[in-house]
Formats: C-alpha cells, sequence, structure tokens
C-alpha cells in the first residue's frame, strides 16, 4: 500500500514518528504548497495525518494544513488521522480508517482534563501510543490490536486515551 505521512514538524509531537521511521513511505514535515499536497495525497492509497489540531482540520505550520477543501480526496483513502479532536473532522465528513478523539500527550492537557498524571506517564503513554499504532497499522483490526497494546494498569493517561480512539474498520 502506497502509504503518505503529513507530519508538521513540531517538538510536542516528535514522538509519532516512530510510527513512520524505517519505512519507504512518503514523509512530508515541512511546509508544501496546496497543489504538491493535493498531488501527493491523489498518488497515495493510505494517508497518516498527525500531529495538532481542531475539529477544522490538522493544524500545521500557523494554519489548517489539512482542512474541508481535501475531504473530496480524503474520502477516497484508508485515512489514519492522530490529533486532538480528529474525530469530529473525520465523522462529518465520513472518512474510512482510524482516528483519534481528545488524545492527552502533555501535563498541561493532563491538568486541562483532571487527569492525575505525573511526566513519566505522559512520557511512557506517548511511548507506547505510538509502538501500539506502528506495530498494527498493517493490521486488519488495528483498532483492537492498538486498543489491546496500548494497556497500563497504572496510568490514567492511557485509560482516558484509550477511549477516544476510534475506526470505521474493525
Amino acid at each position: 500500500m502506497k502509504t503518505l505521512v503529513i507530519h508538521p514538524k513540531d517538538h510536542t509531537t516528535d514522538f509519532l514518528s516512530v510510527i513512520y521511521t524505517n519505512t519507504n513511505w512518503t514523509i512530508i514535515t515541512t511546509n508544501v504548497s496546496k497543489s504538491h499536497l493535493k498531488s501527493q495525497i491523489k498518488s497515495h492509497d493510505r494517508i497518516l495525518l498527525l500531529g495538532h489540531g481542531t475539529e477544522l482540520g490538522l493544524i500545521g505550520f500557523d494554519h489548517f494544513i489539512i482542512d474541508s477543501t481535501y475531504v473530496y480526496l480524503l474520502r477516497e483513502k484508508h485515512c489514519i488521522c492522530i490529533w486532538c479532536n480528529a474525530d469530529i473532522f473525520f465523522t462529518k465528513y465520513k472518512l474510512k480508517g482510524f482516528y483519534t478523539g481528545m488524545i492527552i500527550s502533555d501535563l498541561d492537557e493532563s491538568y486541562d482534563f483532571s487527569i492525575p498524571s505525573s511526566l513519566d506517564d505522559i512520557y511512557d503513554s506517548n511511548k507506547l501510543f505510538a509502538k501500539s499504532i506502528q506495530d498494527s497499522i498493517d493490521s486488519d483490526n488495528m483498532l483492537l490490536e492498538v486498543k489491546s497494546a496500548y494497556d497500563s494498569k497504572d496510568n490514567s493517561i492511557i485509560d482516558f486515551n484509550k477511549y477516544n480512539i476510534y475506526s470505521t474498520i474493525s
């Protein structure tokens, strides 16, 4: 499967790079033109959209790098959307694949949601989340495999995040 990764460079989401390390996928981490981005999406089967965002799309380089203007291209692709509130974007536009709602990935977010945690909890959660995605990305049961691998009895961040992971495919 020809895979495109769009992961705007940001030190707070660098942990997600584990997902595509040592692959032969096309990777975009810098600002590119809309026409280049559209041509890359057209020429790939699976699209990974990783980083920060809102219900309006994926944010990168001080603007929405992916928004509703790309939906007509994304509807025909297998999408993996990992950003906060991607679930609203994903559901609104009836995309296919794997996606997340609110995912706590730093200490401030854990405070915002009143989830007791430490920096170690955040680090462990981020590391395990990215690894579980990497290990299951080619699976027919990605959601089940991610939720099974992304588990810890003593980490409230993982417990919170697990309930905010979805898929339109088993």
